[in-house]
């Protein structure tokens, strides 16, 4: 298990100061945002699955069976892979907040938006137990800007 307080500490900057550092809630599995992404990756493998054993039991193969056979990886991953990123991300992701910034520290780098920034979301949970803090980063690229943005990396982002 790592230990948020110390990761964070490893990542400040000189005259730096820790306010708070911690980890995603691993009990939470579901967010509001899976409402539709669970019916939907259901759908989605049914039907490309049916698809593809169709196309097997006639014999047929090629593009007839590779195309549905890779809409079948991306169902699979739909239904079952995103939960086991998910929870690869919340044991190996530690957040910190520091009297100048927001830090996200992943395995594979460090992101950080100034603190002093108007441009954030805050919403809560029913029971005020979890809050998530969202900022624009307004300058979307590569997939994401082809896909509509950052609105659309908030809908995947906690599913």
């Amino acid at each position: 298990m790592i230990d948020p307080q110390q990761t964070a500490r490893q990542h400040l900057r000189a005259d730096e100061h820790l306010y708070w550092a911690g980890v995603s809630d691993p009990g939470k599995l579901f967010s509001d945002r899976d409402a539709f992404l669970v019916p939907f990756s259901l759908f989605w493998a049914g039907f490309v699955g049916t698809g593809l054993v169709e196309s097997l039991r006639q014999g047929t193969l090629g593009v007839a069976v590779v195309i549905p056979l890779v809409l079948s990886i991306v169902g699979l991953h739909l239904v079952f892979g995103r939960f086991l990123v998910k929870a690869h991300r919340k044991r190996t992701t530690v957040y910190a907040v520091t009297d100048r910034r927001a830090v996200v520290i992943t395995p594979r780098g460090t992101r950080d938006v100034p603190v002093g920034r108007t441009d954030r979301t805050t919403t809560w949970d029913r029971g005020r137990r979890h809050c998530s803090v969202e900022w624009n980063n307004g300058d979307p690229h590569g997939v994401t800007a082809l896909f509509g943005g950052a609105a659309v990396t908030r809908i995947y982002a906690n599913t």
